[in-house]
């Protein structure tokens, strides 16, 4: 998914209010902050600083990133592929960008299927 398929799929309201509410049910499931989901909107840029913001205190816990990564469903050879293909970015904003795009696909899917 590119970045602006990215944003075309948020810009629709009924996908990112289903997109906030999958990104919330991930992170509390491991037990990590929802606060900061409110707050957020339909700009690819922004929700990345969001969740960077969020990411930083599971850098110095590491069975709590893997937590989230497996419960996200993204493995260390996605993360691995998308560092070699943007390798101006950093580990947190790939980690980032990944998380969008692997729960905005889920929520495609979900809606998709359930119709």
């Amino acid at each position: 998914m590119e970045e602006l398929d990215v944003n075309n799929y948020l810009v629709q309201q009924n996908l990112f209010d289903l997109f906030k509410t999958q990104l919330k049910k991930d992170f509390s499931s491991c037990s990590l902050s929802v606060d900061f989901i409110n707050d957020l909107y339909a700009d690819l840029p922004h929700l990345k600083t969001a969740i960077v913001k969020e990411l930083q205190p599971l850098f110095k816990n590491n069975s709590q990133l893997q937590a989230l990564l497996y419960r996200i469903d993204i493995s260390e050879a996605q993360i691995k592929n998308y560092n070699l293909k943007n390798n101006t970015f950093s580990f947190e904003e790939i980690l980032a960008e990944l998380i969008i795009k692997r729960i905005l696909q889920k929520v495609i899917l979900k809606k998709k299927f359930s119709q």
